[in-house]
């Protein structure tokens, strides 16, 4: 059975969490007794926030998972989408398909809420691409000199913020997040950091509103003297170039303090604001490539609903057909098996419509499995280059034009952590 965690089940979810992620710190009482605070706190918040549990026939927790209730921009509209994590097994009952159940119960609780597309960060990409997950974004961490960011912009305008700031931001942020496909609302977590000031912010104020903001922590090098730091950027937003420019000139005259910025996105053309991009590795990838970041898959993304995605989303902001337009769409999704099948789309001039179909005798024109659906019509790879990897079989239709009307003009970008 798996039913959301009441309180008498908090210190049975902390000794499952301490065992299966020896990182967040949970060894010893006093911190299983804070983690059960933490989830006291948290499900007494309206915050999107829930937690499931698997238990026995005996009513004993074997299992946990995290629900997140999101609200993402896909394609320029927001839409409500789950995030699922802290996923744990009890270590003494691994490889009895309890992961299985609670993504199954995760995934038909996205379903009956018609929330059509879920994601994750796995702990193993191919783990979760057998469930019919798709790859997302990459995200490139980049590791520059502060001399390398170009300083033409007026950086006396930059000055710390605070937590009285706290609505400043948030709007700033979420601004941020409707003109970027992928980003997700500011979440009442991100909030509480704010709050506690976990880390600094900097921002831009022009007209009384602000345009621009970071968010970084100064981090001692390892195995070096105390004079020796880098600097975390964990957040960087703006809604103007021009606010972009001083918070680059600001990061420019930390020169003297700061050895290494060290900055993680999702946006590959961040290389082009930098005068020198080279991380510190001095490796060099034959012939004469210079190492600029380390990159990572992590975010993962999967639509529970191919019919509600279509309909909420309708494809928002990308080219339309100049014509009526049937195309046959076979999914593969051995996870959710009343997923798996033939599909009608059709666009009538105004909109696309999609019907799940019973029979049919018809070839389909594009033949595709769930993972690298949701990664195509996500944005994050195109149908044109799954096809030429053999990833997907495609029939009397044009593949550019598939581009063209389902996969958004931007990979995302998404900043949160859940």
């Amino acid at each position: 059975m798996i039913r959301l965690l009441q309180t008498q089940d908090y210190k049975e979810a902390s000794n499952i969490a301490s065992l299966a992620y020896p990182g967040m710190n949970l060894q010893t009482e006093e911190k299983k007794m804070e983690f059960v605070e933490r989830l006291t706190r948290e499900q007494k918040e309206q915050n999107g926030i829930h937690y499931f549990g698997y238990f026995n026939k005996k009513e004993e927790l074997l299992g946990i998972y995290r629900l997140n209730d999101f609200e993402c921009n896909i394609n320029g509209k927001f839409q409500r989408i789950f995030g699922i994590g802290m996923v744990a097994v009890h270590l003494l009952h691994k490889k009895e398909k309890i992961a299985f159940q609670l993504l199954s119960h995760f995934h038909a609780f996205a379903r009956q809420e018609n929330v059509a597309l879920v994601s994750l960060y796995p702990f193993n990409p191919s783990f979760y691409r057998k469930m019919g997950y798709g790859y997302g974004p990459m995200k490139y961490e980049f590791k520059i000199k502060p001399s390398a960011l170009i300083a033409d912009g007026e950086k006396g305008l930059v000055r710390f913020l605070s937590p009285d700031d706290e609505e400043e931001i948030v709007s700033l942020y979420n601004d941020y997040a409707q003109s970027n496909h992928g980003m997700i609302k500011r979440t009442w977590s991100e909030r509480q950091h704010i709050k506690n000031a976990t880390t600094h912010y900097v921002g831009v104020v022009e007209d009384e509103r602000l345009i621009g903001a970071i968010a970084f922590t100064l981090q001692p090098v390892k195995d070096s003297h105390f004079l020796h730091q880098h600097m975390i950027v964990h957040e960087w937003i703006w809604t103007e170039p021009l606010a972009y420019k001083q918070l680059a000139s600001w990061l420019h005259s930390q020169h003297d303090q700061v050895d290494r910025i060290i900055f993680r996105t999702n946006d590959s053309s961040f290389l082009y604001g930098l005068t020198n991009p080279m991380n510190d590795s001095n490796h060099l990838i034959p012939s004469a490539y210079h190492e600029v970041a380390t990159t990572g898959a992590g975010l993962m993304y999967r639509i529970t609903n191919i019919l509600s995605f279509v309909h909420e989303t309708d494809f928002h902001n990308l080219r339309r057909p100049e014509e009526n337009t049937r195309i046959l769409l076979e999914i593969e999704d051995t996870f959710i098996n009343e997923q798996q099948g033939l599909y009608e789309i059709t666009y009538n001039g105004d909109y696309w419509n999609a019907t799940k179909l019973s029979e049919s005798n018809e070839q389909a024109n594009v033949q595709i499995g769930i993972h690298n659906l949701s990664a195509w019509w996500m944005g994050c790879v195109s149908v044109e280059a799954l096809q030429n990897y053999g990833e997907v079989t495609l029939y009397n239709i044009d593949v550019k034009k598939l581009d063209e009307w389902f996969k958004s003009k931007r990979t995302p970008i998404c900043f949160t952590s859940f």
